[in-house]
């Protein structure tokens, strides 16, 4: 199938149709700096990928090009749920990260892989020189990426370990880090507590990981207490 100028007119269409002013307004109070050109909930958003992924992925990707938020979102959501081997996914992935610019789109990019359990290395390799990097969106791909899909046995400690050498001053990277080390401690405890107990963080990401992981359902009050010694 060859994907259109007058497809991806229906799919601006679709947008426009969705649109929830409302929620526009609400939304970009929470992803301060960007304009939502539609203002398109996100189940809404994935219900329309999900139909280009079952249609033409592949002409959505190659002749399109996002111009709004919700273009952007949806490029991603189509790119991550493409049932495409990972080798060669990853390239196309590369070319998206610079349209990250905020932490809706990360965050919702890096939900939307359904990664099976042979694929896990290669996409580890990818992120690997991501959580140092020194740019915002890239570093918090990786600690996203790591809390979605590799709070795992045989991936944990070497997240934990990645997570704890980054030293981003970017408040989007200490966020996504304080998540991640708050999953890992909700699934494997006494894998993460020494990193908190070694108070190494920076004092906001450590901090905030502690009220992460303290207003968790998954945490008993003993321990919830007990953390609250290693605060910075």
């Amino acid at each position: 199938m060859s994907f259109s100028p007058q497809d991806y007119q229906a799919v601006l269409d679709e947008l426009a149709r969705l649109a929830d002013p409302a929620y526009k307004a609400f939304h970009e109070k929470l992803i301060p700096g960007t304009s939502m050109a539609y203002g398109v909930r996100l189940p809404a958003l994935r219900s329309l990928a999900k139909q280009i992924v079952k249609n033409d992925p592949a002409g959505f990707l190659a002749h399109t090009r996002p111009g709004s938020y919700e273009e952007v979102q949806l490029r991603g959501m189509v790119l991550a749920g493409w049932k495409l081997p990972l080798a060669e996914k990853l390239p196309l992935v590369a070319e998206f990260l610079p349209l990250m610019d905020n932490w809706a789109v990360c965050d919702a990019f890096c939900s939307s892989f359904r990664l099976k359990e042979p694929e896990l290395p290669a996409m580890w390799d990818f992120l690997l020189p991501l959580f140092p990097d020194p740019r915002e969106f890239y570093a918090r791909f990786a600690a996203v990426m790591f809390l979605d899909h590799f709070v795992l046995p045989g991936y944990v400690e070497r997240g934990l370990a990645l997570l704890e050498a980054m030293e981003q001053p970017q408040y989007y990277v200490q966020m996504g880090v304080a998540w991640a080390v708050c999953e890992c401690y909700v699934k494997f405890p006494a894998l993460t507590l020494p990193l908190l107990q070694r108070r190494t963080l920076p004092r906001f990401t450590q901090n905030k990981a502690i009220q992460k992981i303290r207003e968790s359902y998954r945490v008993g009050k003993a321990e919830k207490d007990a953390l609250l010694a290693y605060k910075k």
